[in-house]
């Protein structure tokens, strides 16, 4: 699903701003979310006292465990969102970034109702979110600014 998604809209790295690119079909789907480690927790590079490693811990158990928070499925779709793979990776030119990737599965089809989301409240360093959405019904791109917007497949 996300294979469809052009390579250039997951290469980004700006600050203040992550990524999710969604791929859904009916009542499955994929997400992908990227975020800098300076937004997440302060920093890009690997930890170097246990505070930061404290800080790196938490933001990613936080990826791990809240994904229903940071992307909002409304609650009569009966959809889960499940933590496939959290991790960081450090590119050579010093930015780093963590990735999470979450299996959706819904109830019902998702298809014409809105997709809502809380990055900005988990994360108060994101202030926006770049949203690529590719489902069987549509393809949309969007800025969701401190976690108002919303896409709909």
């Amino acid at each position: 699903m996300l294979a469809s998604v052009p390579s250039t809209a997951l290469a980004q790295h700006v600050h203040g701003q992550a990524t999710l690119v969604i791929g859904m079909e009916e009542r499955t789907g994929q997400i992908e979310f990227r975020g800098s480690g300076e937004d997440l927790y302060g920093f890009e590079r690997s930890p170097r006292t246990a505070a930061e490693r404290t800080r790196q811990t938490a933001a990613i158990d936080r990826l791990r465990t809240q994904g229903a928070s940071l992307i909002r499925f409304e609650s009569t779709l009966g959809c889960t969102l499940t933590a496939k793979e959290v991790r960081v990776v450090e590119e050579r030119s010093g930015h780093g970034e963590v990735r999470a990737q979450y299996v959706v599965a819904c109830r019902r089809p998702v298809a014409g109702r809105p997709i809502r989301f809380g990055v900005s409240a988990v994360f108060p360093g994101v202030d926006r979110v770049a949203v690529q959405l590719v489902s069987d019904t549509a393809q949309v791109g969007a800025t969701i600014s401190r976690d108002r917007g919303t896409v709909t497949p």
